[in-house]
């Protein structure tokens, strides 16, 4: 009986055993869950377990919000809706099939709500309820990769415009195909055109579309002299004198639709390019994925300024150094003229010289006169009172094609004709009768010579010294000379017309008496009056900015002295203390010993294509947001300050930062109110540090400072000033005050870097473990 009541009591005993083990189990089944659930929940990002067969088994809310959607939306889905390519879904799966982790993988997605997304994934194979399956944690990095794309388009932008600047000397055609490719580039565009517009804007003619369009349109593309009113919407650029955006082109109410073979048009943008008040060009961009925006239209707006000034110094280079060959050449031919008309002087010297002895051997002063007469080129004669012909040289024959016989006796009227004798003849013999001598210049229509240019001296002769004989009429042909004298006046207009399509100003300055003189463009670009100008070296030395004058004399001397040429650049300043860069070219002119007589030269004003170059490298140095150094120009300046400290074994501190919680300020108040923190940061951290410190924006919420000359421990005390300076100000904006903090990580050169690539890694560590660490902190490695 003892036995069987203790056998009752074992037997109870384990059952209650039994029990008590089921319900451990049982709560340590729903302990491990909470924990499970606690650990998904609680990991940054997104997380998912994922079956081999592509099954979202189960995920956390970070991951549901990333996809657009619920958990329990999520939670069963097929991933293999969620691929944008897929080649990426093949590429993760063989990889955890072959039990090899993925790592930082970067893949497009696209959301439930049908957007598309970047995602960085991590993911390693594990076991999940006994099942091989896939362990996944992603980040959406839409907003990172959008980023990289406005450095990589700021970088094209400024290597094109840097392109541009380094063109003068390449053709137009050259140019303006260059440019094309760079304003669709700039903007992200498919396409895009550029057309000239005439003087008075009415017409447009093509100049070409992009290799793009080319390839894609089928139409006639030499579309010359178009009416900026008979053409569509693409042209109210030019009748709205600005900008045009049209980001919906197919619905537009005022579109007109385009020829059969046309390219398709999604959207485009169109950009005026002024000189002054004129339109010179219209430029145009379109198809690009995005719709368009101020920025794009600022971007081509740049490249095509950029462009309208190098092709406006193009053409004034050509057409000036067209006008200064032609002009060379017509100096040439009159000097070889002039030296031919010296060789018949000396010629004619030693003819005289030789009838001089002749004449005294000669009975009467006529036959000597004759005897001289009859070998000069000019024409000579000689007339009685009546204006019959007596003598005639040979000059006189070969000009109107007649022998002596036809011209002597017969008077001047039947000779010239009755117009030029009414005209020329007459009033001029009257005064030589009257015992004047008369002198006229004329163009003269004369038989068998044709229209002439005719220098013509009558001269009283006496043969008792009483009364007037005969007129002695000497006549020059000078068509020749007055053909060169009217060809250079051509050249010179020509040349003053290109100098003020150029704005560019001619000088010439005297070097035995130091006189300078300048053209009218020449005192416009000094801002100087007619009479301000003393036309003295002095005076314009005084004008030179004084940084600047030591260097612009050094110049002029050396090309005195090598009798060479000038080319620089140098700064002025005007009498309202405004500054202004002028380019001056210029060379020596030398006498017949070599000697250096003058120098001649131009002189432009490029003030603003260096004002434009020094905001375009402003732009590829700094984030358009913060006005901060950008992650091209600080990573440049770290390289260099790390290699400074290798060299010379000084210190320099890398800081490290981030915005503690960014995305859920972002998601609270907006991404206008995150922009103002940003702000606000770089604003906090130029007033803490030093302008010897390096400091730039490297990412969306990061960012980092160099602190040269600086240990350790001060770099740790500068970071924590900056920590707590942050963690005590606020910013107001769009109807808030936010407050925020940052994690800070630090680190300084080591002897055993090699590269910048260790430091970065050990400021990117010790920022990361300032996070998991609890935020809000400063940790050093």
């Amino acid at each position: 009986m003892a036995n069987k009541n203790l056998q009752q009591k074992y037997d109870a005993a384990q059952e209650r055993v039994a029990e008590l083990e089921k319900h451990l189990g049982l709560m340590k089944n729903e302990l491990d869950g909470t924990i499970h659930r606690l650990i998904f929940e609680k990991t940054p990002g997104g997380m998912a377990v994922i079956s081999l067969t592509g099954d979202i088994i189960a995920c956390n809310s970070e991951a549901a919000m990333i996809m657009g959607c619920t958990p329990s939306d999520l939670q069963g889905s097929d991933t293999g809706s969620f691929y944008n390519n897929p080649a990426d879904r093949e590429h993760l799966r063989s990889r955890i099939k072959n039990d090899q982790p993925i790592r930082d993988h970067h893949l497009s997605l696209t959301r439930m709500d049908g957007s598309t997304i970047w995602v960085s994934v991590n993911a390693r194979p594990i076991e999940y309820n006994g099942k091989p399956a896939a362990l996944a944690s992603f980040f959406d990095i839409t907003e990172h990769r959008r980023a990289l794309k406005e450095i990589e388009l700021a970088e094209i932008r400024f290597e094109a415009l840097y392109t541009i600047s380094e063109m003068t000397n390449r053709s137009e055609k050259e140019i303006l195909n260059f440019a094309l490719e760079a304003i669709t580039k700039v903007s992200a565009s498919d396409i895009g055109y550029i057309y000239f517009l005439n003087r008075g804007e009415t017409e447009l003619t093509l100049h070409a579309w992009s290799t793009s369009v080319m390839k894609q349109c089928a139409i006639e593309r030499n579309l010359q002299g178009q009416s900026v009113d008979g053409v569509g919407m693409w042209a109210d650029a030019v009748r709205q004198r600005k900008a045009v955006i049209v980001n919906d082109y197919q619905n537009h109410p005022e579109k007109k639709g385009y020829p059969e073979g046309h390219i398709y048009i999604r959207n485009h943008a169109n950009v005026p390019i002024f000189d002054d008040d004129r339109i010179v060009m219209l430029a145009g961009v379109g198809n690009k994925d995005s719709d368009y925006e101020e920025e794009d239209i600022r971007q081509v707006q740049l490249v095509m300024d950029g462009i309208w000034g190098i092709i406006q110094r193009h053409r004034s280079n050509a057409e000036l150094q067209a006008a200064h060959e032609e002009l060379e050449e017509k100096v040439k031919r009159r000097t070889a003229k002039l030296e031919e008309v010296n060789q018949e002087l000396a010629i004619l010297n030693i003819n005289l010289v030789k009838k001089d002895r002749e004449r005294e051997q000669a009975k009467t002063a006529l036959i000597r006169y004759e005897r001289i007469v009859a070998t000069t080129p000019d024409l000579i004669s000689l007339v009685d009172r009546n204006g019959v012909y007596k003598i005639v040289n040979n000059s006189y024959l070969k000009m109107f094609k007649k022998e002596r016989k036809d011209i002597i006796g017969k008077s001047i009227k039947e000779l010239v004709g009755p117009e030029v004798y009414e005209q020329v003849s007459k009033a001029n013999m009257d005064k030589a009768l009257a015992g004047e001598t008369a002198r006229v210049e004329s163009w003269l229509d004369l038989p068998a010579a044709g229209k002439r240019y005719m220098a013509v001296t009558y001269h009283p002769v006496s043969m008792d010294g009483n009364k007037i004989d005969y007129i002695s009429v000497e006549a020059r042909d000078m068509t020749d000379l007055k053909s060169n004298e009217e060809a250079l006046r051509v050249v010179a207009d020509r040349l003053a017309l290109a100098t003020n399509a150029g704005n560019i100003g001619i000088w010439e300055w005297d070097l035995a008496t130091d006189d300078l003189h300048w053209d009218q463009k020449m005192k416009e670009l000094y801002n100087v009056g007619p009479d301000e100008f003393s036309g003295m070296y002095e005076a314009w030395k005084s004008r030179v900015h004084p940084e600047d004058l030591v260097e612009v004399e050094r110049q002029l001397a050396t090309c005195i002295e090598q009798k060479g040429h000038i080319d620089f650049e140098f700064r002025i300043i005007h009498p309202d203390n405004s500054i202004h860069v002028i380019q001056t070219a210029g060379l020596i002119q030398t006498d017949s010993q070599g000697i250096p007589q003058r120098m001649i030269g131009v002189n432009r004003d490029i003030t603003k294509q260096r004002q434009m170059e020094n905001e375009l490298r402003r732009l590829a140095s700094t984030d358009p947001l913060t006005e901060a150094h950008n992650r091209r120009y600080f990573m440049e300046r770290l390289t260099a300050e790390f290699e400074r400290c290798k060299r010379y074994n000084t210190s320099m501190v890398l800081l490290s930062l981030d915005i503690d919680h960014f995305k859920r300020i972002n998601d609270t108040y907006g991404h206008p109110a995150g922009d103002e923190i940003l702000k606000a940061l770089v604003t906090l951290c130029k007033i803490t540090l030093r302008t010897t410190d390096v400091f730039g924006r490297v990412g969306g919420e990061e960012f980092m400072a160099a602190l040269t000359q600086t240990n350790i421990v001060a770099g740790e005390k500068t970071a924590e000033r900056l920590r707590q300076l942050i963690e005590q100000e606020s910013v107001k904006t769009h109807g808030h005050s936010i407050s925020y903090t940052i994690s800070i990580g630090i680190t300084e050169i080591h002897e055993k870097d090699e590269t910048i690539e260790t430091l970065l890694k050990r400021a990117d560590d010790a920022l990361y473990k300032a996070k998991n660490s609890g935020r809000n902190r400063c940790v050093v490695i």
